[in-house]
């Protein structure tokens, strides 16, 4: 039996270190240089997916999986990995980029440790990704993999920018505090995607573009440079759209916070203020708000990030520059008088109230690609009277499943109209409210077609 022996285990880091040292030679001809003067980075990058690429032989890949590849392939020169075989873990799938019936059978392909190296154009040395397995014991026994990048200290400046460039490219999304990130399209920014009544295009497109024009008038006026915006409004009518495309916007970064986190707590909304003060210009998001600081408690507040400590954030003695919040809330009536009494907490409070008819009249036609004439479109508008744009979308699902019984034929006015009657009756049976209250879309719902 052994008493008093005290068992001490290496830091990581010394582990990981151990790791990468039988590919010190090969490291240091890619580099140019020794070890001791490149900068180690923890920055995962998609250097390994470009190899996977191109080392297949032929074999087929899931291209969504590659994504990060296709963003770094035209920045590249060549890529190598030292002389020994590469490990990479290959995971039965299909290619989900190939529709549907063409998906053949493909392998989704995920690198593992083997290093590689990539020559960008106009930069003379090589940067080194390499995966890294390591066992941590700060909680408890657990294995895991730290993704590094080996940079020649002569490089720094040009390498980091040309990294900065490509990522921004690859990774647009809103970033999840505590959640998961939700995926934004590169090519989202556009305002046409959505049907807007004039007078929410005025407070929120327009005052959104002016704002991120003018940060030199605020700071000549010495005014803060930020702004907030309040969405309300029965769900389904265009308020996450909305908030879509300005996360999509190609300069802003977003953020949000996973409030349904039973471990949340006030200091992890000081730091997404804190990431996006640091990342702006950039978008704070909050959805449900009503539902998270409501006048009375009903059961529903899931947060424990106190009432006061997201007052702070919005207005208290931190400088958040450029930082944009948007929330929206379904019922603004329900929401804290603390948080709509102080002006400039929220510049811009925007209703989304149901569609009118010319509004209607709009959405058919772009939902339909111009397919129906004007008189139909008038006549589906009308017949649509004190729908939601999620309901009117609804409608037309109904109008293609109806087309698609008679063998694929196209949607005719009569189904069109016949798909907001189902609505209609669907809505008076469940007792549903016909301005969309219980039709709610999150973040990651679909934005196609978008009200």
């Amino acid at each position: 039996m052994v008493t008093g022996t005290e068992l001490r285990f290496a830091p990581t880091v010394a582990a990981m270190e151990a790791f990468i040292e039988p590919h010190r030679p090969w490291l240091e001809s890619a580099l140019g240089c020794p070890l001791s003067e490149s900068v180690t980075f923890e920055l995962e990058v998609a250097f390994g997916q470009l190899a996977a690429e191109d080392l297949r032989g032929g074999v087929p890949l899931d291209r969504q999986c590659l994504a990060g590849a296709d963003a770094l392939r035209p920045a590249v020169s060549r890529w190598a990995i030292p002389p020994v075989s590469p490990r990479i873990t290959l995971r039965p799938g299909r290619n989900r980029q190939a529709p549907i019936l063409a998906r053949d059978l493909a392998w989704d392909p995920h690198w593992k440790d083997t290093p590689v190296v990539l020559w960008f154009h106009g930069l003379k040395h090589g940067i080194v990704a390499i995966n890294i397995p390591h066992v941590s014991f700060d909680r408890g026994l657990s294995h895991d993999w730290q993704a590094w990048l080996l940079v020649n200290r002569t490089e720094l400046a040009p390498a980091l920018s040309l990294l900065r460039g490509l990522l921004v490219k690859s990774r647009k999304s809103v970033q999840i505090f505590l959640g998961q990130d939700v995926p934004l399209p590169l090519n989202g920014y556009d305002w046409n995607q959505v049907v807007l009544d004039p007078a929410v295009t005025r407070l929120v497109r327009d005052d959104f573009e002016t704002f991120l024009q003018r940060e030199a008038w605020f700071k000549r006026h010495r005014l803060p440079f930020r702004r907030g915006y309040l969405f309300y409004g029965p769900p389904g009518n265009g308020k996450t759209s909305a908030l879509r495309v300005m996360a999509s916007h190609p300069a802003i970064s977003a953020h949000s916070l996973d409030f349904s986190d039973k471990d949340l707590r006030n200091q992890a909304l000081t730091a997404v203020f804190e990431e996006a003060s640091y990342d702006a210009p950039s978008l704070v998001i909050f959805e449900d708000l009503d539902r998270l600081y409501g006048k009375t408690d009903t059961g529903d507040n899931r947060t424990k990030i106190t009432l006061q400590h997201l007052l702070n954030c919005l207005d208290g003695l931190a400088e958040y520059e450029g930082v944009i919040v948007v929330a929206t809330a379904n019922d603004p009536t329900a929401l804290d008088s603390a948080i709509l009494r102080r002006p400039g907490r929220f510049d811009r409070v925007v209703p989304f109230r149901p569609p009118a008819a010319g509004l209607r009249h709009e959405y058919f036609r772009r939902l339909s690609a111009r397919s129906f004439d004007e008189e139909t479109l008038a006549r589906a508008a009308s017949e649509a009277d004190g729908f939601s744009f999620a309901q009117l979308r609804e409608g037309y699902i109904l109008a293609g499943q109806l087309a698609f019984g008679r063998e694929g034929e196209e949607v005719r006015p009569e189904d069109l109209l016949e798909g907001i009657r189902m609505v209609r009756v669907e809505a008076q049976t469940v007792g549903s409210r016909l301005d969309g209250r219980g039709v709610g879309f999150g973040l990651a719902a679909s934005q196609t077609p978008a009200a």
